[in-house]
């Protein structure tokens, strides 16, 4: 009955650093092992000594500040004022939180995480850009979260980028419209995160970007409708918030200009969006202001479809009497009669550009905060002629 009396004793005096009971041998190993709990404590996020991890929401919520604004000071990035920032650290130091420094170690050869904006809008556009992302993410091995934004109200949309950000977004990309809200959300107060736009009329301050020469294009387009013999040629314009929109219409203009034709302010009707039943209303506007017409260029095949319909209606025929063009080449532009003639961008390639273009981004921020994507890279693109244009009577 003795022994298990003797090692009850032992096990106790080895819970004491320097108990009776230890050898020295063992005295030395527990003063090397110190050192090495308390790494291991600072490594999990505490202090030596703390028994329970002090959380970044956690110094928010004594800081009376967002997560974000936190991590904010944490990564030293300029869009936090003196006065926030004296407020964080106080309490980063009273309540003795320490980042978990193994996780950021991780990070730099983590996967990067970016996230893609869209407005809740169903089209040909957007479908092809989220299947691009998609086929670039895979080759790529990045991480993808897709998520609707409202591009109407630019504190909701910073709302939103900032609880992605809390839930590991490293990037964004923005395709049009969406870019040109975030770029007018990011006026006053920017957003020190890699953006990159997807297919926006020109390049947007402060994000990189991947499109197509769209003045070029609707230029083109113009041209071969004058080269046809087309003299009283009008313009169903888009949204006026998208740069795209006003790439048209500068193309437009600059066509007319080069061939030394007139243009009235008749010739110009704007759809409030790229959807078939605001493009009927503009078609019948234009249509009525100017019955000579005999050639529209339509800002996409939505609108341009939606002059075909208002032409079948009106008893025009199309192209004998009409010439519709539109721009992007979506299925709708095979799915209508006569088949559109129009510019061919290509969505997926244009995305999968992008999110090369934010994955390099991302890694070069990892290591240089102060680094932003500035890169305007432009993709080719065709024009492609179908059973829609003719020479006028």
């Amino acid at each position: 009955m003795g022994e298990p009396k003797a090692k009850s004793t032992l096990a106790e005096g080895q819970g004491r650093i320097g108990s009776p009971k230890l050898t020295p041998g063992a005295c030395e190993q527990n003063q090397m092992e110190k050192p090495a709990m308390n790494e291991i404590a600072i490594r999990r996020g505490r202090r030596p000594g703390q028994t329970k991890r002090i959380t970044l929401k956690a110094v928010a919520d004594a800081a009376g500040v967002s997560m974000m604004t936190v991590s904010n000071v944490i990564h030293n990035r300029a869009n936090v004022s003196a006065a926030l920032r004296e407020q964080v650290e106080k309490q980063i130091e009273a309540l003795g939180y320490v980042p978990n420094r193994a996780a950021q170690e991780l990070a730099g050869n983590a996967r990067p995480h970016i996230g893609l904006l869209y407005q809740a809008t169903t089209n040909p556009f957007i479908a092809a850009v989220i299947v691009g992302a998609m086929k670039a993410a895979s080759r790529l091995r990045v991480d993808v979260s897709v998520q609707l934004a409202r591009i109407d109200d630019p504190k909701a949309l910073r709302d939103t980028v900032h609880l992605m950000e809390v839930g590991g977004v490293e990037g964004f990309l923005l395709p049009s419209p969406m870019a040109e809200a975030m770029a007018l959300a990011c006026k006053k107060k920017p957003i020190e995160v890699p953006m990159v736009a997807i297919a926006p009329g020109h390049p947007i301050a402060g994000m990189g970007a991947v499109r197509c020469d769209e003045v070029q294009a609707a230029r083109e387009l113009v041209a071969l409708l004058i080269a046809e013999g087309h003299r009283n040629i009008g313009h169903l314009a888009g949204p006026e918030a998208q740069s795209g929109s006003a790439a048209r219409l500068q193309g437009y203009k600059e066509a007319l200009k080069a061939a030394g034709l007139k243009l009235r302010p008749e010739d110009i009707v704007r759809s409030p969006a790229y959807r078939f039943q605001e493009g009927v209303k503009a078609a019948e506007a234009l249509l009525q202001a100017r019955p000579g017409l005999t050639a529209i260029f339509a800002a996409n095949d939505t609108l341009a479809a939606a002059v075909l319909a208002v032409a079948h209606r009106r008893g025009i025929e199309v192209p004998r009497q009409l010439s519709v063009v539109g721009y992007d080449d979506s299925p709708v532009a095979e799915q209508v009669w006569p088949g559109l003639t129009t510019i061919h961008q290509d969505a997926e390639a244009l995305t999968e550009q992008a999110v090369e273009l934010l994955e390099k981004a991302v890694r070069s921020w990892r290591a240089d905060r102060a680094v932003l994507p500035g890169d305007d890279v432009v993709l080719p693109f065709q024009m492609v002629r179908r059973g829609s244009v003719a020479a006028p009577e």
